[in-house]
């Protein structure tokens, strides 16, 4: 590549990267609410990357931005799905104090 071509590219880049306003990035960058809204916001970055409009270290951080959310979803969900199991472990209890009274025997 020659000076010439790589000045071309880099006058490129910047032109396109000032392309990117805070009201493209919003309207673009779904919120991160949903696996559905994560997954896109990945390939919204992707193809911000392949188009030149940001720089690695800014889609780093949009990608680490992704994780964190798509982490906590993941928490909520098995916050949830412990929440259930200890329900019905408390469920599952009183139905064998109760069988247990019902045979006679005190439940301990």
């Amino acid at each position: 590549m020659t000076p010439e071509e790589a000045r071309a590219l880099g006058k490129r880049s910047g032109e396109a990267r000032r392309g990117l306003t805070p009201e493209r990035i919003e309207a673009e960058l779904p919120a991160l609410d949903s696996p559905t809204n994560i997954r896109l916001a990945y390939q919204t970055v992707q193809k911000w990357v392949a188009l030149g409009l940001v720089t690695g270290s800014h889609a780093n951080a949009l990608v680490r931005a992704c994780d964190g959310a798509l982490k906590l979803l993941e928490t909520q969900l098995d916050l949830a799905a412990i929440a259930r199991l200890e329900r019905r472990v408390k469920e599952l209890e009183a139905e064998l104090a109760r069988a247990r009274q019902a045979a006679g025997r005190a439940a301990p």
